[in-house]
């Protein structure tokens, strides 16, 4: 029994079709990280949002238990420790009847910037962060 095996050229892959391939998961491993740097960016905004809505409440408290709002959020019992990407700051106007809450981004969220009035939601600073 003879058995002739006919050989059908070469296997396996080119060195050019390897390439390709790996071009291509480079490039779709670079679109996965900057979309997922986007939507973590976005996450961490929240924490300088859900920050600044505790600081208006915590003021809020401090108003009415002592007619007037805190320049220092120690006051507050407010732990801006916690926050592992914004530092939270607050200032009065000269009255005390008004303070404006400050979020500014450190870290990974450096440059990023938010306020809070004692009427107004969150507001972003740097919209095109």
């Amino acid at each position: 029994m003879n058995v002739i095996l006919h050989r059908r050229g070469p296997r396996g892959f080119t060195i050019i079709e390897l390439s390709i391939a790996l071009v291509i998961i480079a490039i779709l491993a670079s679109l996965a990280v900057l979309t997922y740097n986007k939507y973590a960016n976005k996450a961490r905004m929240t924490q300088a949002q859900t920050a600044l809505k505790h600081l208006q409440k915590t003021q809020t408290i401090y108003w009415t238990e002592n007619g007037l709002y805190a320049d220092n959020v120690a006051l507050l019992d407010f732990d801006p420790i916690k926050y592992d990407f914004y530092t939270i700051t607050v200032a009065l106007d000269n009255t005390g009847l008004d303070f404006t809450g400050r979020a500014e981004g450190h870290g990974a969220m450096a440059g990023d910037r938010w306020h809070v009035t004692k009427e107004s939601d969150p507001i972003h600073d740097t919209p095109n962060f």
